[in-house]
């Protein structure tokens, strides 16, 4: 009977064989394209949430805003500069360049498609048509916003492509700009009011922060503080003054509810709230408790590369011992599982706060730089040092290490010399990306003790892409470029209020203060490479501020050079573009 079995099949395989083209036709039982997509609301619904998705995979991915568009700029020092510079992140060849073109371009080609297809659609009524265009042209308008900054003059595609592409030329940066004003004022108009849409959602006063962004990048000054204004005045919309939330009743003060677990959406009572990356972990769309590379998509390390590695803070006695006093990792006020690689420049870490030291963003809770002792018994042999630090805590402002006691902090010699703090192996730190004594249960190797395990250092929280005191700064900006000094001296006070800081005056108002100011506030918030590219201020600010980029510490012997302000067009899509000409930035 198997031989018979066998001769069938082979002869229905030499039978169907005569007629090959046929035996090899595919026929899909079902799939989806964008010929028999767009055919329900449902479909919209899918096409924005690409939308969302896209956006946030800019945030939490190997290359993410806090990290790769932060850290050339004037707040941080990363790993060892004497190993690596700009030189090498910022080539036509390298991933970051790559990964910020092709992931806002994606972003753009979403958006071009459910622009291309809501008119057509006959599943829509006249106001989704509307609200379905004004979400696509508000995320297209935030693509090319990042593009411009990043790039300077960028193809501008506004329509859906539907063949293959390969003669795209760069447009000036004035006319696509235009487009973006012209998209953002659409989305204005048609978005859904803060109170309408669901947590994580755009709306109005989302549309209006990016379009005042917009327009102080090209000079609208009394439009980008009217735009502003409308967040401001937004009944929907107010400040965070008093403690709420998750750990309200724990030690701490407002500005730190604000980073807190599941507090950061409106959802949890927060009013100060105007658009929330979601980062869940555990949910669909959200990510995961096991997979701890930092390079899978939903793994956001903001954790793990602005806390310190501890463990690797040494004492040095004067015999020359090694007096090890922490653990790693430990999930408490010493960061978690960080290892360091943004460490804050001197700038970022002191100078703006020496006039007002007790402004609640610099409190203990929000910058911490006194850790716990996790080894008193490494002083064990060390009757002096044990009494020096008694109270069980080590004190970046106030080290108070007996004679003869020395400090070794970091990397050898230059902008990490062992004289000088903070560095990566003990540095104060911003714990808006951290959860001390709140990792999710499956992090801790021992919960008893704080103890993370090997998958710990990720960032639980929802990141704000905007929150109500950036329209104070944004609307600040403005009227200091209009010469209103003393109205943005006001709107400085507001978010100073808050912060229970110090009042400021019309006079000490001027672009470097509001700057600053933004980094008091934003700090591990905003994209501050975006910012400085905006004002105008990158190459300046980083030479003023940022060591790292000195001659004398850079990995290639160089000054910042101001060529760098503009990121280089990648070299696969120069090549790609085998009928046109995207003529690469000068420079490099």
């Amino acid at each position: 009977m198997k031989k018979i079995f066998l001769f069938a099949v082979l002869s229905a395989l030499v039978l169907t064989g005569c007629n090959e083209d046929k035996f090899l036709e595919e026929k899909a039982l079902d799939f989806n394209s964008a010929s028999n997509s767009y055919n329900t609301k449902a479909d919209f619904d899918a096409s924005i949430t690409e939308l969302y998705y896209l956006t946030r995979e800019e945030f939490y991915t190997t290359y993410d805003r806090t990290t790769d568009l932060s850290k050339v700029a004037d707040m941080w020092i990363t790993a060892d500069p004497l190993q690596s510079n700009v030189t090498s992140d910022f080539s036509p060849s390298g991933a970051i360049a790559k990964f910020y073109w092709d992931q806002n371009y994606k972003l753009i080609a979403q958006a071009n498609t459910v622009i291309s297809r809501v008119p057509n659609s006959t599943a829509l009524t006249d106001d989704q048509k509307k609200e379905f265009e004004a979400k696509a042209r508000f995320f297209r308008a935030l693509g090319y916003r990042t593009l411009v900054l990043l790039y300077g003059d960028v193809p501008l595609q506004l329509e859906e492509v539907t063949s293959p592409k390969t003669d795209y030329t760069r447009e000036s940066k004035d006319k696509v700009w235009a487009t973006v004003i012209e998209d953002l004022e659409f989305a204005v108009a048609n978005l859904p009011e803060i109170n309408a849409v669901k947590d994580g959602e755009i709306s109005k006063p989302a549309a209006n922060m990016l379009l005042s962004e917009v327009y102080l990048a090209t000079g609208n000054n009394d439009k980008a503080a009217s735009a502003a204004s409308a967040v401001i005045s937004n009944p929907n919309l107010a400040l965070m003054t008093q403690r709420f939330g998750s750990q309200a009743k724990e030690d701490g003060d407002v500005f730190y509810d604000l980073f807190r677990p599941n507090n950061q959406n409106r959802g949890s009572g927060n009013t100060e709230a105007i658009w929330v990356i979601q980062f869940e972990t555990n949910v669909d769309g959200g990510g995961n408790n096991t997979s701890h590379f930092f390079w899978n998509p939903g793994s956001f390390w903001g954790e793990r590369f602005f806390a310190p590695q501890v463990d690797k803070f040494q004492i040095i006695a004067p015999n020359g011992t090694n007096i090890q006093l922490f653990n790693w990792p430990i999930g408490d006020m010493t960061g978690g599982r960080g290892i360091g690689t943004h460490y804050a420049v001197n700038h970022l870490y002191r100078e703006i706060w020496e006039n007002d030291w007790d402004d609640m963003r610099n409190s203990e809770y929000n910058w911490p730089r006194r850790f716990k002792i996790h080894r008193p018994e490494a002083m064990n042999n060390f009757p002096d040092l044990a009494a020096a630090l008694s109270d069980g805590y080590f004190d970046l402002e106030n080290p108070r290490l007996p004679e003869g006691y020395s400090m070794t902090t970091g990397f050898d010699g230059g902008v990490a010399a062992t004289d000088q703090l903070p560095n990566r192996f003990m540095c104060g730190y911003s714990t808006k990306m951290t959860t001390p004594f709140h990792h999710p249960d499956a992090q801790y190797q021992n919960k008893a003790t704080y103890q993370l395990a090997g998958t710990g250092g990720k960032t639980y929280t929802d990141q704000y892409f905007f929150r109500l005191a950036g329209a104070y700064l944004l609307r600040a900006e403005a009227y200091v470029n209009l010469g209103k000094k003393a109205e943005a001296a006001a709107d400085i006070n507001v978010l100073r209020a808050r912060a229970k800081g110090k009042s400021v005056t019309a006079d000490q108002m001027d672009l470097d203060f509001i700057l600053d100011e933004r980094l008091r506030e934003l700090v591990c918030e905003e994209t501050r490479r975006l910012t400085l590219a905006r004002c105008g201020k990158l190459a300046e600010r980083i030479l003023k501020y940022n060591p790292y980029f000195h001659k004398e510490n850079a990995a290639d012997g160089k000054d910042y050079d101001s060529h760098f302000d503009l990121l280089p067009i990648p070299l696969s899509a120069i090549l790609a573009n085998k009928d046109g000409e995207l003529k690469q930035n000068p420079g490099y």
